[in-house]
């Protein structure tokens, strides 16, 4: 009698690798605009690739990712609010908006908010560009950037953190967790 033949086994799956975490797309724009801005940050005002990282997450978390020209919701009712690049408000938005105009830019302009931002930063908030230039982690340079240059009425220094962590990783070309809130 011949022998029983054994079942067949069926072949083994090999074992998922980790999902990468998914990208919302509203980050996309976000990503992309650090590994164009972060660049030009360091070569225009001296910085490492912590150092623009720690400023293009601030400012991240003050545009909700560049997606936001004009403040949200502005801090102070009946006021226009935070405008542009770094959302800035009262007497420095007012600055931003003269600069532009006295250049024959436009104000809703990247460019010219990019501009600007350099100009503050060499100019009246130099003292803010020195104290990012001393830092040596990210988590510094968030911190410099909120405390001397933002210096915003709500801080959310984790936030600001989480998006510095998703500038640095556009930067170096990786995928990075989503910030805090996003959808």
């Amino acid at each position: 009698m011949p022998e029983p033949r054994p079942e067949p086994r069926p072949e083994p799956r090999p074992e998922p690798g980790p999902m990468p975490p998914p990208v919302p797309a509203a980050q996309e724009p976000f990503a992309a605009a650090c590994r164009r801005l972060g660049p030009r940050l360091m070569r225009d005002l001296g910085l490492s690739e912590l150092q623009a990282a720690g400023l293009l997450g601030n400012l991240g978390r003050e545009t909700g990712g560049f997606r936001h020209l004009q403040e949200v919701a502005p801090a102070v009712p009946g006021s226009r609010g935070g405008w542009g690049l770094a959302q800035w408000t009262g007497s420095r938005r007012v600055a931003m908006e003269t600069w532009c105009r006295a250049r024959g830019l436009d104000p809703a302009d990247p460019e010219a908010g990019y501009g600007y931002l350099c100009a503050e930063l060499r100019g009246p908030e130099a003292p803010a560009l020195a104290a990012l230039r001393a830092t040596t982690t990210l988590a510094s340079a968030t911190a410099a950037v909120w405390r001397r240059y933002e210096r915003p009425g709500v801080v959310a220094a984790r936030d600001r953190l989480a998006w510095a962590r998703r500038a640095l990783a556009a930067l170096r070309d990786a995928p990075a967790a989503p910030p805090p809130g996003s959808p």
